[in-house]
């Protein structure tokens, strides 16, 4: 067992080796289902709704775009569009949830799996930094930062739909992992945070300010393999007592 510096203890002998490590998916195959089986009519057009609204949204901004150019590249009509979202802020903010509900189907597995904490640290990072570096999450994100000033509620709205709710299902899988024992933590939320936060603040937020930097997989995956070894086991070489002192 050693203690790092995160307000947790990770017990190394019961976490995998790097050899159980899956390759990386920007879509785990556990949370994957055939698309659109079963849906219902309602529940294709309010997909259609939602894909279309992100597109508006990313090229023509939160202000100028309209329900009515939502309705014309989606199809369907404005009365049910008003009636399935409210109104456009209702619509964006439903955007927001289906983009975090991708964002967290992945940390839902590794709960309900228990898996090791290596393991899913390293799956839920890969999906998390995938999803955030696609355009379309860039773009949205860049959105919100410009919406601040002049609609601050619905960035205010987004952080408590967003990364308070990934926070969250993050903060039940490290509870769980700690149940197991394979971490101490005294705080699970804070403790998340801190590893979304690690997550992020490579690839992403270069990203965020350079739309020429696109990485590739294998440099995701390389990341956020560093973020996890860093996260766990620290970076301070710890120094063994000399026996007999």
């Amino acid at each position: 067992m050693c203690n790092v510096n995160y307000g947790f203890k990770v017990h190394f002998d019961e976490i995998a080796t790097k050899e159980d490590y899956r390759p990386a998916m920007t879509t785990d195959p556990r949370t994957a289902e055939p698309a659109d089986r079963g849906a219902s009519r309602g529940d294709l057009r309010r997909k259609a709704f939602l894909k279309a609204s992100r597109e508006v949204f990313v090229e023509q901004g939160y202000e100028a775009a309209s329900m009515s150019d939502i309705v014309q590249r989606a199809g369907g009509s404005l009365s049910t569009l008003y009636a399935q979202f409210g109104d456009k802020q209702g619509l964006f903010l439903a955007m927001i949830d289906d983009r975090v509900k991708d964002m967290t189907a992945t940390m839902s597995v590794e709960l309900s799996s228990h898996s090791p904490v290596e393991v899913g640290l390293r799956r839920i990072g890969r999906q998390f930094a995938s999803k955030l570096l696609e355009p379309e999450s860039l773009e949205i994100y860049r959105l919100l930062i410009g919406m601040a000033r002049k609609f601050p509620d619905i960035p205010r709205e987004f952080f408590r739909r967003g990364p308070e709710r990934m926070r969250a299902e993050l903060a039940a899988y490290l509870t769980d992992r700690a149940e197991a024992g394979e971490i101490e933590i005294d705080d699970a939320e804070r403790t998340a945070m801190m590893f979304l936060e690690i997550a992020r603040a490579g690839l992403v937020n270069r990203a965020l300010m350079d739309s020429s930097i696109k990485p590739d997989q294998q440099q995701i995956d390389d990341s956020i393999d560093l973020a996890v070894q860093c996260f766990l086991h620290g970076i301070v070489r710890m120094k063994v007592p000399e026996s007999g002192h």
